[in-house]
C-alpha cells in the first residue's frame, strides 16, 4: 500500500495538523497506509502520466485531496438545485472518494473500511471535464460529466481549483475515456436559471385557476345567496328566528330581493333547496364587490409580473483586462463618468468623486463630469430671451458649495502644500463661463436643456480629467434629464461610453472593467463561429470541422479547418484528441471519423468540399480575414445599449434592523431584472449603469416628459433594437472577486422613502399617460447621425409585457387599499366578504393560492428570504403612497400641471404621508382584539353561530395586515418621538408590558360584551335597569322565550300564544318593532285584564298562561314554593310599574 520508492512529503505544519489525526505527526507510516502526495494548499510535483493508466500511477497514491463543496442529486428532478454539502475529497487513480471529514478519509485509506465512504466518482466513465459556467456556485467549480450524471465540485480556493482540475484532467486523459472540453470559461457567458419548465407549467395553471376563482366568486360565493341558517337550509324564515338567539336579518328572496336568479344559477351555487336567505347589509355588498375588483386587478398584474420572468438569466464575465486573448490597447474606449448632483450634501458628492478617481482604468481615457444642477437659478421675464442669473443661495447654504469643494479636492491632489496660492484663486485659473447676453442670446447647441453654464476643468497628467459643470437652466429645465443632456450635447462630452451615477452612489474601482466586457464580446455576435484554420501554418478562415469531435463537445476552434487538404495534412484523425472522442464518446468510429461539417450551416460536406445545403465552396481560401477579429464593439457585431447593475447600500442602522422599508429592492434587481434580461430588455434605473453613447444619440439623449426619465429612456432604447443587459458581480468567483459594483445611501427617514417611492410611481405611471410622439427638443439642434442595430428584431410582445409591468405597478395599490376595507369591516362586524359555500372553497380558492405560492417561490428563487418578505411588506407600506402618486399622474394628465422634483432627503420626518399606515395598523390591532372577544362570547353563549365562527378568519386577515405594516409603523413612531431605531424592541421588558396591556384590554372588552349567565334573584333584590326587558321578562316568568319578527305590514295588534309542545312563550312582533315593544304590549293587556277591561280575543291564551304562571293554585304549593312565588310576584309588580309607569 506504500509507495516505497520515495518517502512521503509532509505538508506544512498548519495544513497537516488541520487535516491529520492528532497522533499523525508523531507516528511513522504503518503498513497498509496510502501515501498522500499532495493537497490543495500544499502541492507536490506530479509525474507526467503516460498513455497506459495502470503503469503511470504508483500503487495507491492519493494525488489530490481536500475539502470541496458538492451538490447532491435528486431522485426526481425538480425546479431547484439541491443544497450544497461540504465534503472531503481524495483522488486515487481514476476514482474520487468523498467523506464527511478528513479524519474519516485518513481512516479509510488505512483500514479500507467501505462504510466510511460517502460516495465515489468513477473517472473511467467520465465523458467531459469543463469549468462550470453556473453563477450560483459557492466557489469557482468544475463539472465532471459521466454516463449517469453531472458532478459539480467547487474547491474552496483558486489554488485548489487549479490542482483539482489538473489532477482530474490527468486521470481522465490517462484512462482514454473522455476529453477536456474547455479549460477556461468564455469571456462573456449567459446562465439560464434552473426550473424554467416547471415555472412555465405553474404559470399556465395559475391562469386557469384564476379563471376558476373568478367563476367561484360570481357563481358560488355571492353573499346574496347565503342561507340564513346554513345548518337548516330548508327552514322558513319564521322557523329560523324560532331556532336562533341571534339577531338575524333574513329574507325569503335571494340577492337582497334586488333580482331573482334563474334556477340554473341557484342549482350551480348549491342553494336551490334554501328557503330563507341572508340579507347582507350594503357595506357587506361593497366588501364583496371590492374583493372581486381586487382579485381581478391582482390577477392581471400578477399575470404580467410572472410572465416577465419567463426566461430568467444571469450573466458572467471576466474583467476586461483579463480577457483571453488580451484586448489590444487601441480598442480600449474613452469613458465619461457623469456624476449628477442637485441639493444633496456636497460631502457625499465629494466622496463619490473620490471613488470615481480610483476607478481602475487608464486615466487618459477617463473623464469625470460633476454636474451640479443646483448651483445657480434663473429668473425669466416675459419677452426677454436672456434670464437673470444668480447663485442659488438656498441650496448652497443647505448642501454646501460643491464647486468650491471640487476645487479643494483637486487642489489637495495636484498642488504643493507649500504653495501660497489660495484655493479660490487657483480655481479661477480653471474656470470659464458660457452665459447668454442680449447680443448673443443663444450660446449652446441645444437650448432645451440649458442656456449656458459655469465650468471648471482640471486636467493633469496621471489623473482623470475632472470637469465641474453648473447648468444655467432654461425656463423648462427637465430636472435630471436636462442636466445630463446638457453635458452630452453642450459641454463636449465625447466618450464612447458613459457611466451614470447619483451623487451618493460610489462605484467600485473595477466597475468599468466588470461591465465593459459585454460591449466587446457577445454570445449572439455575428460570425461568432468563425475560427482560423487549426492546421499548423495556415491562417485562413475555417469552413469545416470534425463531426465526431463536435458531437463530443470539443471546442470548434480546436477542430476547425479551411479545407479538406488542411484537414488531412493536420492528421487530425490520427491525433489523440480525435481518438479519445471516437473511442470514449462515439460508438461507431468507422462512419464518423472522416465526416466533415460546414461551419456555415452545420451540414455534411461532399467529397468536393462543397456544402450540400448552402452550396458553399469550403475549399476556397479567398475569404475576408477581417471577420476573424476577436473583439469588437461595433454596432454590427454588438448591439448592447447599456448594462445596468444593481443598487447596493452602505451599512446603516435601518439595514441592521432588517431593512423595514425595503430599500434593497432585491425582488426587482434579483428577480424582475433577471427575467427581463432573458430577452435583453433589462430596465434602466438611472444610475449604476454603463451606457453606449451611440445608443443615447440614436434617441436624442435622456428622454423628457416624466419624473422617471430613466425608465422611459430604457424603453425607447430597447424599442430601437438595442440590447439592455443586467449584470451583478457579487455571486461569481472567489470572495475577492465577488464585489458590489456600486454602493449608495438610503433615505434617512420614512417620509424620505415615501417621497422617493412616490416619485418613482408617479413617473412610471406618467409614462403610460404621456404623449410618446411629442417632441420638446430644440428644433434648431441637429441630432447626431449614428448607426443603430439593423439585424436584430426585438421581441415586441415581451417588450410590451415588460413595459406594462414596470409602468402599471402603481395600480397594484388598489387591491391593497380594498383589502384594508374588507379586513377592517370583517373584523368589526363579523360579516365575511364572501359566502363560504362548503367544500367549493377547496376547489375555487385553495388550489390557486397554492399554485401562486409555488410560482412566487420560483420567481424569487434568486432572492434571499428576508428580502422576499420585505418585498411583500412594501406592497402594504407604500400602498397609499403609490395610490396618491397614481392620482397625481392622472391630475397631471388632465391639467398639465408641472410635476415637482422632490429630493428624497427634503422630506421631513413625521409627515402626513405616514398617518394612513399608522391608522390602519392601529385599527387592525384593535379590531383583532375586538373580533377575538366577539368570537369567544359567541362560542360560549350562543346555541347556533351565524358568522361568528368566521371571526377566526378575520383575525388572521387582520394579523396579516398588522404584520406587514408593523415594521414601518414602528419606524414612524420612533422618528416622530425622536427615539432610536433600536427602541420599541424587546428591551426594557417593553414587549412584556405591551403584551400584558393587550391582554387586559382583551379581558375588559370580553367582560363588557359578554352577557351574564341566567340566574334566579333572591328576595328583596331589585331588577337592574341595565338588562333588556326581554331578558327580565324571560327570567320572571320562568319559561324560555322566543321572538319572531313578522314580515307582514299589519300593525293592528300583536298576537301572543303558548307553544303547546315546548311550553315556550312565543311573541310575534309587528314589522319594524323589537322584542321590548312586544313585552310592553303584553303587559298593557295584562293590566287591562286585571282591571276587567275588554281585550282582544287573540290575546286571551297568552294572558291566561301568564296568569297561571304568576298565580297558580296555592293549595298545591309547599311553604318554600309559596315563598318563591311571592318573591316572583313582588318582582313582577316592580317590573310592571317600571315598564308601564316610569
Amino acid at each position: 500500500m506504500f509507495n516505497k520508492d520515495q518517502p512521503a512529503t509532509a505538508p506544512p505544519v498548519d495544513d497537516y495538523e488541520m487535516y491529520a489525526t492528532p497522533s499523525a505527526t508523531e507516528a511513522p507510516l504503518q503498513p497498509g497506509e496510502t501515501e498522500i502526495v499532495r493537497r490543495g494548499a500544499a502541492p507536490d510535483p506530479l509525474a507526467q502520466p503516460s498513455t497506459d493508466f495502470e503503469g503511470s500511477y504508483k500503487e495507491n497514491v492519493i494525488t489530490v485531496h481536500g475539502y470541496m463543496h458538492k451538490q447532491g442529486k435528486r431522485t426526481i428532478k425538480g425546479p431547484m438545485h439541491k443544497s450544497w454539502k461540504r465534503r472531503y475529497f481524495a483522488l486515487e487513480k481514476a476514482k474520487i472518494y468523498y467523506f464527511h471529514s478528513h479524519l474519516e478519509c485518513r481512516q479509510y485509506f488505512t483500514t479500507r473500511n467501505t462504510d466510511l465512504v460517502v460516495g465515489a466518482i468513477e473517472l473511467k466513465d467520465a465523458l467531459q471535464l469543463r469549468p462550470c459556467a453556473r453563477l450560483d456556485l459557492p466557489h469557482r467549480g468544475f463539472e465532471v460529466l459521466t454516463k449517469r450524471r453531472v458532478w459539480v465540485l467547487c474547491p474552496e480556493t483558486d489554488e485548489e481549483y487549479r490542482l483539482w482540475f489538473e489532477g482530474v484532467e490527468e486521470a481522465i486523459v490517462a484512462c482514454g475515456s473522455g476529453n477536456i472540453i474547455e479549460r477556461k470559461l468564455p469571456n462573456v457567458r449567459k446562465y439560464y436559471m434552473k426550473g424554467i419548465t416547471t415555472y412555465r407549467t405553474l404559470y399556465f395553471l395559475f391562469l386557469i385557476l384564476s379563471i376558476v376563482e373568478i367563476f367561484g366568486f360570481i357563481f358560488w360565493f355571492v353573499v346574496g345567496v347565503q342561507p340564513c341558517d346554513s345548518s337548516n337550509r330548508t327552514l322558513a324564515c319564521g322557523d329560523v328566528y324560532d331556532n336562533s338567539p341571534d339577531e338575524l336579518n333574513c329574507l325569503t328572496d335571494p340577492m337582497s330581493g334586488w333580482f331573482t336568479p334563474p334556477d340554473w344559477y341557484m342549482t350551480l351555487a348549491g342553494v336551490d333547496d334554501v328557503v330563507c336567505f341572508h340579507n347582507p347589509p350594503y357595506a357587506q355588498w361593497v366588501a364583496f364587490f371590492a374583493l372581486i375588483a381586487a382579485e381581478l386587478v391582482s390577477i392581471v398584474l400578477g399575470a404580467l409580473y410572472y410572465l416577465g420572468m419567463w426566461k430568467p438569466v444571469r450573466r458572467g464575465a471576466h474583467y476586461f483586462d483579463e480577457f483571453d486573448p488580451k484586448v489590444p490597447d487601441d480598442l480600449w474606449p474613452k469613458i465619461d463618468v457623469l456624476l449628477c448632483h442637485y441639493s444633496e450634501p456636497a460631502e457625499e458628492t465629494i466622496d463619490t468623486l473620490m471613488s470615481c478617481m480610483s476607478l481602475q482604468y487608464p486615466p487618459h481615457l477617463l473623464q469625470i463630469y460633476v454636474l451640479d444642477d443646483g448651483y445657480c437659478s434663473t429668473k425669466w421675464t416675459k419677452g426677454n430671451p436672456v434670464p437673470a442669473i444668480e447663485l442659488n443661495k438656498m441650496v448652497l447654504e443647505k448642501a454646501g458649495d460643491l464647486r468650491q469643494e471640487v476645487a479643494q479636492f483637486m487642489y489637495d491632489r495636484v498642488c504643493d502644500p507649500n504653495e501660497d496660492i489660495e484655493v479660490y484663486a487657483w480655481r479661477k485659473l480653471h474656470s470659464s463661463a458660457n452665459l447668454p447676453s442680449a447680443s448673443r442670446p443663444k450660446v449652446v447647441n441645444r437650448a432645451d436643456c440649458a442656456v449656458g453654464s459655469f465650468r471648471d476643468d482640471y486636467r493633469y497628467p496621471g489623473l482623470p480629467h475632472v470637469t465641474f459643470v453648473g447648468r444655467v437652466k432654461p425656463e423648462m429645465n427637465y430636472s435630471k434629464a436636462g442636466n445630463i443632456n446638457n453635458c452630452l450635447y453642450n459641454e463636449g462630452a465625447n466618450g464612447r461610453y458613459m457611466i451614470l451615477l447619483d451623487s451618493d452612489m460610489q462605484p467600485h474601482p473595477k466597475f468599468i472593467l466588470a461591465t465593459l466586457p459585454f460591449f466587446f464580446d457577445d454570445e449572439d455576435r455575428q460570425f461568432k463561429n468563425k475560427y482560423s484554420c487549426s492546421c499548423l501554418g495556415c491562417q485562413n478562415v475555417a469552413k469545416m470541422c470534425c463531426a465526431s469531435c463536435k458531437i463530443a463537445g470539443v471546442p470548434e476552434e480546436r477542430i476547425s479547418f479551411c479545407s479538406k487538404e488542411c484537414f488531412e495534412n493536420a492528421m487530425h484523425v490520427q491525433s489523440d484528441l480525435h481518438r479519445r472522442q471516437v473511442n470514449g464518446t462515439v460508438s461507431d468510429t468507422r462512419v464518423n471519423k472522416k465526416d466533415l461539417r460546414c461551419m456555415n450551416c452545420d451540414s455534411k460536406l461532399g467529397k468536393s468540399g462543397v456544402c450540400r445545403k448552402c452550396n458553399t465552396n469550403n475549399n476556397n481560401g479567398d475569404t475576408d480575414m477581417s471577420i476573424l477579429h476577436t473583439y469588437s464593439d461595433d454596432v454590427r457585431d454588438n448591439a448592447v445599449g447599456f448594462v445596468q447593475t444593481p443598487q447596493y447600500f452602505r451599512e446603516c442602522v435601518q439595514l441592521q434592523i432588517g431593512d423595514p422599508l425595503g430599500h434593497r429592492n432585491s425582488t426587482f434587481y434579483d428577480a424582475i431584472q433577471t427575467g427581463q434580461d432573458g430577452y435583453d430588455c433589462a430596465s434602466f434605473a438611472g444610475t449604476n449603469a454603463l451606457i453606449r453613447r451611440e445608443a443615447l444619440d440614436s434617441i436624442g439623449g435622456i428622454q423628457y416628459g416624466t419624473l422617471t426619465e430613466d425608465c422611459y429612456t430604457g424603453e425607447r432604447l430597447v424599442s430601437m433594437g438595442w440590447k439592455a443587459l443586467y449584470f451583478r458581480k457579487d455571486f461569481e468567483g472567489e470572495a475577492p472577486e465577488r464585489i458590489r459594483l456600486a454602493e449608495g445611501l438610503i433615505p434617512d427617514s420614512v417620509a424620505g422613502a415615501m417621497a422617493q417611492r412616490k416619485r418613482w410611481a408617479k413617473g412610471n405611471f406618467q409614462t403610460v399617460l404621456m404623449k410618446k410622439n411629442k417632441s420638446v427638443t430644440d428644433p434648431e439642434w441637429k441630432r447626431p447621425h449614428v448607426d443603430i442595430p439593423k439585424y436584430r428584431k426585438p421581441n415586441t410582445f415581451m417588450r410590451r409585457v415588460f413595459y406594462l409591468n414596470s409602468t402599471l405597478y402603481p395600480i397594484g395599490s388598489i387591491p391593497v387599499i380594498l383589502l384594508y376595507y374588507i379586513t377592517l369591516y370583517f373584523l368589526y362586524t363579523g360579516y365575511a366578504p364572501i359566502f363560504v359555500n362548503g367544500l367549493r372553497v377547496l376547489v375555487a380558492l385553495v388550489p390557486k393560492l397554492i399554485v401562486q405560492g409555488l410560482l412566487q417561490a420560483l420567481s424569487t428563487r434568486g432572492v434571499e428570504n428576508n428580502d422576499v418578505v420585505r418585498s411583500q411588506e412594501t406592497r402594504f407600506v407604500y400602498a397609499f403612497t403609490n395610490f396618491t402618486a397614481m392620482l397625481g399622474a392622472i391630475v397631471w394628465k388632465l391639467t398639465g400641471r408641472k410635476s415637482k422634483w422632490l429630493n428624497k432627503r427634503d422630506a421631513s420626518r413625521g409627515s402626513l404621508a405616514e398617518l394612513p399606515n399608522v391608522l390602519v395598523f392601529s385599527a387592525a390591532v384593535f379590531g383583532i382584539v375586538w373580533a377575538m372577544v366577539r368570537y369567544m362570547v359567541a362560542y360560549y353563549n350562543r346555541v347556533y353561530s351565524h358568522g361568528d365562527s368566521m371571526l377566526c378568519a378575520a383575525v388572521l386577515m387582520g394579523a396579516f395586515i398588522a404584520y406587514n405594516l408593523g415594521p414601518s409603523v414602528r419606524m414612524s413612531i420612533q422618528e416622530y418621538f425622536g427615539w432610536s431605531y433600536q427602541s420599541l424592541m424587546d428591551q426594557g421588558n417593553f414587549m412584556g408590558s405591551i403584551s400584558i396591556a393587550v391582554g387586559l384590554m382583551f379581558i375588559a372588552l370580553w367582560v363588557h360584551v359578554e352577557k351574564p349567565s341566567k340566574k334566579q334573584t333572591t328576595g328583596g333584590e331589585s331588577m337592574t335597569s341595565e338588562r333588556s326587558l326581554f331578558d327580565q321578562f324571560s327570567e320572571l316568568i320562568g319559561l324560555p322565550v322566543r321572538v319572531q319578527l313578522q314580515g307582514g305590514t299589519s300593525t293592528s295588534g300583536v298576537l301572543y300564544c303558548i307553544d303547546p309542545e315546548t311550553d315556550h312563550v312565543a311573541l310575534l312582533c309587528p314589522s319594524g318593532q323589537d322584542a321590548d315593544y312586544s313585552i310592553k304590549m303584553l303587559l298593557a293587556h295584562h293590566v287591562k285584564a286585571l282591571e276587567g277591561e275588554a281585550t282582544d280575543d287573540r290575546y286571551l291564551p297568552t294572558l291566561a298562561a301568564l296568569q297561571e304562571t304568576l298565580r297558580p293554585d296555592s293549595d298545591e304549593l309547599n311553604q318554600e314554593d309559596s315563598a318563591s312565588l311571592q318573591n316572583r310576584q313582588a318582582q313582577f309588580g316592580q317590573f310592571l310599574n317600571k315598564v308601564l309607569y316610569e
